[in-house]
């Protein structure tokens, strides 16, 4: 026996009494806060719109608006934010249909298997699931119609610009004398 294979033999031995329990390790795993047995978002669907609806385009038409405070400027960002808004809603229905179509494949194979309680907890996922698509839709039909929350938004991002158009007509005009 070598030097080497010695102190392989007391470091294998240690990292050994180390280890955490499995107990220990399948409780760092279950880590996400939760609200009634359930976890309260897990940043996927329809989390994904409602942070995106969050941000502050207030100060981002602020922002745009000190750099270039052209009114085509204002309405090509305007339009942008409707399009990326588009684009996560079509995300998120097809994350929706995807987890939709593994829920039902595990509620049959459960249900074949005679998990009943395992079953009925996926049929309230599901019930859950069903309602977030229902949202969904309520948000694609809202920016069609630009009204909602999509509304919140561009009324935030033009009251933004106009507070940067009026900040750069303060600071250039309003302070020079005659």
């Amino acid at each position: 026996m070598g030097w080497f294979t010695i102190f392989k033999k007391s470091k294998d031995t240690q990292n050994a009494a180390e280890a955490p329990p499995v107990n220990a390790v399948a409780a760092s795993v279950d880590s996400k806060p939760q609200l009634n047995g359930a976890s309260i978002h897990d940043g996927q669907g329809i989390f994904l719109i409602y942070n995106y609806l969050q941000q502050d385009f207030e100060t981002r038409g602020y922002n745009d608006a000190l750099t270039s405070p052209d009114e085509g400027y204002r309405n090509d960002n305007i339009k942008l934010i409707k399009y990326d808004l588009e684009i996560l809603i079509h995300q998120v229905r097809t994350y929706h249909d995807s987890l939709m179509k593994d829920i039902e494949f595990h509620i049959h194979s459960r249900e074949r298997a005679g998990l009943v309680d395992l079953v009925d907890e996926l049929r309230i996922k599901q019930t859950d699931l069903l309602g977030h698509i229902e949202k969904v839709k309520a948000f694609e039909q809202a920016v069609q119609a630009n009204t909602g929350l999509c509304e919140r938004a561009i009324l935030s991002y033009k009251r933004g610009f106009m507070k940067g158009m009026a900040s750069i007509t303060q600071a250039y005009l309003l302070t020079k004398k005659f």
